[in-house]
């Protein structure tokens, strides 16, 4: 990330978070965010029992059990350390987000722009976005990211003036598929995340930890009408307020298959690697949606992408 003022044009809310960083140490919120992540696990049932059934689906456990009991509390607080890096990585510049991040699998960026087709870079929630974003932007890339709309206002006003001091342009998912196929013809970066949940994931019957549910069909679909190959990355945190960045082998699109096995194909391949982060680290997993339909429902009917 570019050196900047604090003092830019935006929101309010964003220019008082810009400049009351330096109040706060990062360790410091940090350590600050872990009774209120607690306080939020107390209070917010709905997402407790949410992460709860998910963990015990992953672990083949019960949801009562101590160990899907303490990934839930886990969660919380991990997710409360990501509202900190959103709040304090705008307060960043490049020297100090290089000196905290270790990137494994740079090199599947340099493969990924070598077909001259713009990059489709898919995540989760998961780890640090903030962090994972950073890697894209300190590579130079104009970035156009899919985003649920946040509500109230004042929020989503927030979160767009953060991502467009990074250089990321954001676009809710309706009728966004002619503006991120424009970005990807001028060999841009289009940012998509793929645990939408059952709800919303409607899209292509998809097997995760060995059960059937559904992903999002969008980024297979994109790569397959722009050509454009899929990254997959993340970042993850590590002790001392250190992180670690996964980019993940370029996936391409097969012209010569069918056109809905190529879209399940590659939807798979995506939540494979998905997958083994999950099992890798299942507490940086903010798993607050349901990702399966319950025992005995079926599959929600595909929606229009």
């Amino acid at each position: 990330m570019n050196q900047r003022s604090s003092w830019i044009p935006g929101p309010g809310l964003y220019v008082f978070n810009r400049t009351a960083i330096p109040i706060f140490p990062f360790g410091f919120a940090c350590r600050l965010s872990l009774p209120f992540a607690d306080l939020a696990h107390a209070i917010f049932k709905g997402k407790r029992e949410k992460a709860r059934r998910n963990y015990a689906r992953i672990l083949g456990q019960s949801v009562d059990d101590p160990v899907v009991r303490r990934l839930s509390r886990d969660c919380f607080r991990q997710f409360g350390q990501y509202i900190v890096e959103m709040i304090h990585v705008q307060g960043w510049d490049t020297e100090s987000t290089l000196e905290r991040m270790e990137v494994e699998g740079e090199e599947h960026f340099a493969e990924a722009e070598s077909y001259g087709r713009g990059i489709i870079f898919t995540s989760a929630h998961m780890g640090s976005a903030e962090i994972a974003a950073s890697i894209a932007v300190l590579r130079g890339y104009k970035i156009t990211a899919v985003s649920e709309r946040l509500r109230p206002k004042c929020l989503m006003d927030w979160a767009e003036a953060c991502r467009a001091w990074m250089g990321i342009t954001l676009l809710t998912p309706t009728r966004s598929g002619i503006a991120l196929l424009r970005a990807l013809r001028k060999k841009e970066m289009v940012a998509m995340v793929v645990d939408v949940g059952i709800d919303r994931g409607g899209g292509i019957p998809i097997s995760f930890f060995g059960q059937e549910t559904v992903f999002p069909v969008a980024p297979a679909r994109l790569a397959r009408l722009s050509g454009a190959p899929i990254v997959f990355g993340l970042a993850v945190r590590r002790p001392g307020g250190r992180y670690l960045a996964h980019v993940t082998p370029p996936i391409l699109s097969n012209r010569d298959l069918d056109p809905e096995e190529d879209a399940r194909r590659i939807t798979q391949a995506i939540v494979n690697v998905f997958e083994r982060f999950v099992r890798r680290y299942p507490e940086q997993w903010y798993v607050f949606r349901d990702m399966w339909p319950d025992e005995g429902s079926p599959l929600p009917e595909p929606r229009p992408e």
